[in-house]
């Protein structure tokens, strides 16, 4: 089973509408059309669900909460794919903690191994590339734009 991560970035004055368009189930087709992707994941989605508890609880890095919760829950609710929305604020909070050269891959691997109590091996290079494409799309951000991350 695999998941695909999505990044989209779009400006804040659009978020009303995507409010909008979460409620009438065309999300997916208004983000594509006021926003644009700015980070790919080749990995499976689902290692970043494991990733976000893990730079919360071992770093202190929560990109699970920011201002713009509520419309991020209800894209989570109206599509069934969970949700987040990324903001400046995060990436002036967390961007320079976000360098990989700071997490060990090892370390990684084993907590994804008893959080979803399997034994990949190889699982660390996954989230070590998550935690680039996390710094990517929080580099994208300015002072008027969001970065919409869906694991879909």
């Amino acid at each position: 089973m695999s998941a695909i991560a999505s990044f989209i970035k779009l400006p804040k004055t659009a978020l009303e509408g995507l409010r909008k368009a979460a409620a009438s189930g065309t999300d997916y087709d208004y983000l594509h059309a006021n926003g644009c992707e700015v980070a790919e994941y080749r990995w499976s989605g689902y290692v970043l669900a494991t990733l976000l508890p893990y730079l919360q609880e071992k770093h202190q890095i929560d990109l699970m909460k920011a201002e713009y919760d509520d419309i991020a829950t209800l894209l989570t609710n109206s599509t069934g794919a969970t949700h987040f929305i990324f903001t400046p604020s995060q990436n002036t909070a967390y961007l320079n903690r976000l360098d990989p050269t700071l997490f060990s891959q090892e370390e990684m691997r084993d907590y994804f191994n008893a959080f979803n109590e399997t034994n990949e091996q190889e699982i660390g290079r996954a989230m070590l590339d998550g935690i680039a494409v996390f710094r990517e799309s929080l580099r994208q951000l300015d002072e008027g734009s969001v970065v919409v991350f869906g694991i879909l």
